[in-house]
């Protein structure tokens, strides 16, 4: 969702959770905040407030985390890549997937042009000289079956350049026009997988190759090591 302050954006994406989840996938929701976090007033909260370096509360049927770090886009779409659909509010800048632009009138929808955009949703019902299919309140539904059918799996976000497109929101946009496949990420087609914590760690292609080199040239020193092994997997624990 992208769109401008107080535009609708988190009530529309909200619904689409809500939606998408009905329907059976597995729904992930992201959100970039402008400057600091507005927390609510819990009891996590407080403990985060009064200096905690992470916080953590737990139930039986959810976690929350607080943690003093930055997280980049990248890392976010690294994180959250196991989910069927991502709903991310923001990031009109750099978000390298299909958008619906909530407008309140043409001139905003035509300020917030981009290759990406599917769709319009207007919280009033209408806005005039759309280029793009334009959805009200009651239409989410219908929203939603267009981005189960325009959405894929978005390119990395590191923008290495290593693919011809030179960024990822240009591999996106080609891959929306029928043009490309986001396995034309050089990021996302790696056959280098670094996880830590269990986490997996997007590594641009220069990365990618340095790690290959480097341990296969280690580990084939070793006895007992096939000429020619097809996999290789170590596990650091400290």
């Amino acid at each position: 969702m992208v769109g401008f302050k107080g535009s609708g954006k988190t009530a529309l994406a909200t619904k689409l959770v809500r939606i998408l989840s009905s329907r059976g996938y597995r729904v992930a929701a992201l959100k970039h905040a402008h400057g600091s976090l507005t927390l609510s007033p819990t009891d996590s909260a407080k403990l985060f407030e009064a200096g905690a370096a992470v916080a953590l509360a737990v139930s039986q049927e959810a976690v929350e985390i607080l943690e003093r770090r930055s997280l980049a886009l990248s890392e976010a779409l690294s994180l959250l890549r196991s989910y069927d659909f991502l709903v991310a509010e923001g990031f009109k800048e750099s978000f390298p997937g299909v958008r619906v632009a909530v407008v309140r009138s043409g001139e905003e929808l035509e300020k917030l042009a981009h290759p990406l955009t599917i769709a319009a949703y207007a919280p009033s019902g209408s806005v005039a000289g759309a280029s793009v299919p334009v959805y009200g309140p009651g239409e989410e539904e219908e929203l939603a079956g267009l981005i189960e059918e325009k959405a894929f799996e978005p390119p990395a976000g590191l923008d290495c350049g290593s693919c011809r497109y030179g960024s990822c929101v240009a591999l996106a946009a080609a891959v929306l026009r029928g043009e490309a496949s986001p396995r034309d990420c050089a990021v996302l087609s790696s056959k280098v997988k670094v996880l830590v914590d269990g986490k997996p760690i997007d590594l641009n292609p220069f990365v990618q190759n340095l790690f290959k080199r480097v341990v296969i040239a280690m580990v084939t020193t070793l006895k007992g090591v096939p000429e020619k092994a097809r996999t290789l997997r170590i596990e650091v624990e400290e």
